[in-house]
């Protein structure tokens, strides 16, 4: 089988702060350590099952793996800017595995709870339903016909994404105290944790079917700052509704999150 896997920094247990998470901070070479262990669980997970094919995109904006540390049996994307999801359509995935995600903005008792950029967005939703980073990737993986069996992360991460994929396979790795603070797993007990989740996983995946909306599609985003607005100013599929709030309109699913979603041009 062929299995694709996406990566985060901020759902990672010992990962509590944006500080970590940032290419400037000191702390951040730590945390991509411990990413990239978990990771590394994951495909020990993979393996237990059969001699898969696995190719990993590292999702975190500023890069969240370290490369030297990356499992021998595994292909990783690097480069940047990435568009999201990169790559997924080049080849027939069995399944996608998200590993270290975070839960949308303002989720209750959620660690570092953002929705793409932690500084600007306020919320995103999808014909009238919230919606975070997973939903948005296993939406994009549905496009392909591609099922989100597995995400790892914070508690709030996970029931986020049951809400949506009620098969899906989850492992809680941290719980949020307050967008700063969790309750922690230690490093072995998180990849032991994952690392048989996604065995267990990939053995009863039948059930899970791709993850996808039906047409039409309306996203609004709330934005913090009105310079984010900018982008989806006099575009015919955009509804400006003040300075901080816009709707997006669609009836193709891969034009609104490739384009749309983001006020490229069509």
């Amino acid at each position: 089988m062929n299995f694709y896997i996406l990566t985060d920094l901020e759902g990672t247990s010992g990962v509590v702060t944006f500080e970590e998470c940032s290419s400037n901070s000191p702390l951040y070479k730590r945390a991509k350590r411990l990413a990239t262990l978990e990771v590394n669980a994951a495909i020990g997970g993979i393996l237990e099952t059969g001699d898969h094919k696995i190719l990993i995109l590292d999702g975190h904006g500023s890069g969240g793996i370290e490369f030297e540390l990356l499992h021998e049996k595994a292909k990783i994307i690097l480069g940047r800017p990435l568009d999201m999801m990169f790559y997924i359509d080049s080849q027939p995935f069995d399944a996608c595995i998200i590993i270290g995600q975070h839960a949308m903005k303002n989720a209750p008792k959620a660690n570092l709870d953002h929705t793409f950029n932690s500084k600007t967005v306020i919320s995103l939703t999808l014909n009238g339903q919230p919606i975070g980073e997973a939903g948005i990737n296993a939406l994009m993986a549905g496009l392909f016909n591609i099922p989100t069996i597995f995400l790892s992360g914070d508690k709030a991460a996970c029931k986020e994404i049951r809400q949506i994929i009620p098969n899906i396979h989850t492992c809680e790795v941290k719980e949020g105290l307050t967008t700063s603070s969790a309750i922690c797993l230690s490093p072995k007990a998180a990849q032991n944790k994952i690392r048989t989740s996604v065995a267990n996983a990939i053995r009863n995946m039948d059930d899970i079917k791709p993850y996808i909306i039906d047409p039409p599609y309306e996203a609004e985003w709330v934005f913090s700052n009105p310079s984010s607005i900018l982008p989806y100013i006099d575009k015919d599929y955009c509804e400006v509704i003040d300075q901080n709030r816009v709707k997006i309109y669609s009836d193709c699913l891969d034009d609104l999150l490739r384009s749309k979603l983001w006020g490229h041009k069509i």
